[in-house]
């Protein structure tokens, strides 16, 4: 028998809870990044510029298209600097959650309003369309962002324990696969009913997927509000070892 073999200890309410909630935070995270990352785009080939000429509808797929794109690769840069941000806040609530919630907030909010199209903007002036499009779709990003780094970058507060944080960082990525591929199944049944509630037409339809969008937006804002609620940040040996504020320049 191994003596040097740490005896197993019982889980306590606290950890149950933490644990849960940190995973369930997850879930409505990766669901929101699939909504975007994947079937946003589907909305916009399919049905966001229903009404518009040919020629115009095609330089707004284009363009955000390209964004999209582009937005992925600023995000090497980006990223950085806004976890350099998120190391340096400090609040009564910890550095990470105050980001979480707000993050989820403000870009869902935002979601919701580039699933209406703008509120049908390109039907009126597409040009002032395109330029709100790309104002709101860079903060949106960034916000996202923000909730997405504080997220995984409050592991190493929840414990010290290298076992435990391992632990936290599988639930993560496993309640991300569920939150990611259950959109899969979810998005077609959304759709085309809400669609059909509206227009009596069995399709997917726009406000179909305002409607989808909406109900992924509120599942991410619950999941926020879990890890805000369901965990606790400790002032541990890991984070004390870091309290040296780090500069722009030294993220670089």
């Amino acid at each position: 028998m191994d003596t040097n073999q740490k005896p197993k200890t019982k889980l306590t309410a606290a950890q149950w809870i933490s644990r849960t909630a940190f995973c369930f935070g997850n879930v409505g995270h990766s669901a929101f990044y699939g909504v975007m990352s994947t079937y946003f785009i589907i909305f916009v080939t399919s049905g966001m510029f229903d009404g518009l000429s040919k020629h115009v509808a095609n330089k707004l797929i284009a363009l955000i298209t390209g964004l999209i794109v582009g937005v992925r690769i600023l995000e090497l840069i980006v990223d950085p600097i806004i976890g350099n941000i998120v190391d340096n806040t400090k609040t009564r609530w910890g550095k990470f959650k105050p980001w979480i919630f707000w993050g989820n907030i403000v870009s869902g909010a935002l979601m919701l309003v580039l699933f209406t199209g703008i509120f049908g903007l390109a039907k009126v002036n597409w040009v002032l369309f395109a330029i709100l499009f790309v104002i709101i779709f860079l903060t949106f990003d960034i916000f996202y962002s923000f909730s997405d780094v504080s997220y995984w970058g409050m592991v190493p507060a929840l414990s010290e324990d290298s076992n435990e944080r391992g632990i936290y960082t599988s639930l993560g990525a496993f309640a991300g696969t569920i939150g990611w591929n259950g959109l899969t199944i979810i998005v077609v049944p959304i759709v085309t009913y809400f669609t059909y509630l509206a227009t009596g037409q069995h399709k997917e339809g726009p406000i179909g997927w305002f409607a989808f969008a909406a109900i992924i937006t509120a599942l991410a804002i619950l999941s926020a509000l879990a890890v805000c609620f369901g965990t606790k940040e400790k002032h541990n040996i890991i984070r004390n070892s870091a309290k040296q504020k780090t500069t722009i320049r030294d993220v670089f």
